[in-house]
């Protein structure tokens, strides 16, 4: 599913592209905006996929260990909790995530070695033998083993997080774009990437996870998706839309085009409220997160402009520098007082 969160996330990345690319026109960006939102849902459908995916390969491992000609009493006869578990059968039955995977691929089958990872990992936990001596069996108790196993272990992998986003340029890491480097004159990529190796070595260096980028909050996604499930409802109606409503689905396009056209008008509502502050001194980031806000505010007058200057503040926190925050902050406001006295704003 792709939230309001998720649309503004797209269309920034894709505005910067925009901008940042010689000669490359709207249309294109539209195209790619509209490819980016698609490979976000994907990415959701992959996510739950990976339940059945994991069980599979538990049940697989059980086999060998059960025809090795030396083995143990445990792998003679093995607990079978995990190969039976409910809610694997309820996501293999669906219908919209198997069109998925054969119109899309399988992504999981390119990287068995992460899967045996990812299961090791749960495999060895507390979680697991807690829930394979469980004497409650049903399809809900399936259900929370699972949320706990990937809030817990597979979700907070890192290794996860890198096959992503080596597997598609829309699933990004949920750490790559806290890497800033605040200096007068910015340094090429490879001075960069030699200071974080360095830091990296000297234990020196700590990216933090965001909370809001694409694959978190797919994460988050089809983790509600899994509480919602209902063994008397089949899956299919328990997935979530690509988008929650019409009004959503038009939001990115429009949005895009919003601050596109009149963007020249919206570098002038920024330049009356910068105080103090020169035009050429705003970082692109910035000037692109002000222009989209006050897109926003003009053009959709059913968003509130209290949560669109909130969204913004906190796009601005997360993909420029740290003062951006109180940056747009003070612009959005002064903007938005000027923005109600013209008459061009009347929402709160």
């Amino acid at each position: 599913m792709i939230n309001r969160t998720l649309i503004r996330i797209r269309v920034l990345q894709e505005l910067f592209s925009y901008y940042h690319t010689e000669g490359k026109k709207l249309q294109q960006a539209e195209v790619q905006l509209t490819l980016s939102i698609g490979k976000t849902h994907d990415l959701y459908l992959y996510l739950i996929d990976l339940i059945p995916t994991l069980t599979r390969l538990h049940a697989e491992r059980l086999e060998r260990r059960k025809n090795k000609f030396f083995k143990s009493k445990e792998e003679a006869s093995p607990n079978m909790r995990l190969v039976n578990n409910r809610l694997a059968a309820h996501i293999s039955a669906s219908e919209e995530i198997a069109k998925h995977i054969q119109e899309k691929g399988n992504i999981w089958s390119t990287d068995t070695r992460l899967l045996g990872l990812l299961l090791d990992e749960i495999e060895s936990s507390e979680l697991y033998r807690s829930y394979c001596q469980n004497e409650e069996d049903n399809f809900q108790t399936d259900v929370r083993f699972w949320i706990s196993a990937l809030n817990t272990y597979t979700f907070k992998n890192s290794l996860l997080d890198e096959f992503l986003e080596s597997t598609s340029i829309y699933w990004d890491s949920p750490y790559a774009t806290v890497e800033k480097i605040e200096v007068e004159e910015k340094p090429d990529i490879e001075t960069v990437e030699e200071v974080v190796h360095s830091l990296l070595k000297s234990e020196g260096y700590k990216a933090n996870r965001l909370s809001i980028s694409a694959v978190e909050i797919e994460k988050e996604f089809a983790v509600k998706t899994l509480r919602k499930a209902s063994e008397d409802t089949p899956l299919d109606e328990t997935l979530l839309p690509l988008f929650k409503d019409e009004e959503d689905a038009t939001l990115p396009l429009a949005l895009m085009r919003a601050t596109v056209l009149h963007a020249e008008e919206l570098k002038g509502i920024i330049d009356a409220n910068l105080h103090n502050w020169e035009m050429d001194r705003v970082t692109d980031v910035d000037m692109i997160i002000l222009q989209m806000a006050l897109a926003e505010l003009l053009t959709f007058s059913n968003i509130p402009a209290t949560v669109t200057l909130n969204e913004y503040i906190e796009l601005a926190k997360i993909y420029s520098t740290s003062d951006s925050g109180k940056f747009v902050n003070g612009v959005l406001d002064s903007a938005l007082k000027q923005l109600k006295k013209e008459g061009r704003v009347t929402k709160i």
